[in-house]
Parts: C-alpha cells; structure tokens; sequence
C-alpha cells in the first residue's frame, strides 16, 4: 500500500494502481487496509492533502477507543461501537501499539443531569 500526501494532482495519470482512497484518515487508512486484507496483491493508494495521516478529524479526537454506552442499546451503532472497540483492542495487541483499556468513568455535574445518568446505569 503506497501512502502519498499530495496537493492537486491528475489523478488519472499520476497513479497506478488498482484502488485509490481519498483521505489518510482512520476511514481511509481503514478501508486500504481492510482491502489489502481481502483481496492480497491489490495495488492500493491513499491521497492526502496533509503532509501526513490523521491531520483532520482522526486526529482531533479524544484520544479514546468509544464504548458506544450513549447509543440506544442493539442499535446499528451501538452494535458498531462495541464491534469496532473490541476489534480497535485486537488490532492494537496484534500489532503491539501501545493502548490501555481503563474503564469510563460518568458523572453527573448537576441534579439536572440525573435522570440521564440513571438512563445510562440502565443501558449499561
């Protein structure tokens, strides 16, 4: 898998290759990965305009692998969120990067935001 940063480029002539991702994000990197994964030997290449990956959204996060805990419970993200946590922990021992599973810890800052704290004791 080739990763090139880039700023305006003839993608017709420039590239050769078999796949062609747009943005070096963790969406992108995810499907040139998941793509290597299910078809071996694809030539794929990931465009970016930064001079490296996760220069946007990816990398503006909070630095934290979700638990989905605030999506209604056997929703299509929920099921996601719990699917995608326990494969990002997989992933990352695969591959030792270093990540740590700590728990989450909710609060209530208010009496007013009870009721939704006892929402999420439920859903839990």
């Amino acid at each position: 898998m080739h990763y090139r940063s880039r700023e305006v480029v003839q993608v017709r002539s420039a590239y050769d290759c078999d796949v062609l991702v747009i943005g070096g994000g963790i969406v992108g990197l995810s499907t040139a990965y998941a793509v290597t994964r299910a078809a071996p030997g694809t030539r794929v290449t990931v465009l970016e305009k930064e001079q490296g990956p996760a220069r946007h959204q990816t990398g503006r996060n909070s630095g934290v692998i979700h638990s989905g805990v605030y999506y209604r419970p056997g929703s299509l993200k929920a099921r996601y969120a719990v699917r995608g946590a326990a494969e990002m922990i997989k992933f990352c021992a695969e591959y030792d990067i270093p990540h740590a599973v700590t728990g989450k810890l909710i609060v209530a800052t208010e009496k007013a935001e009870l009721p939704r704290l006892h929402a999420l004791v439920q859903r839990g």
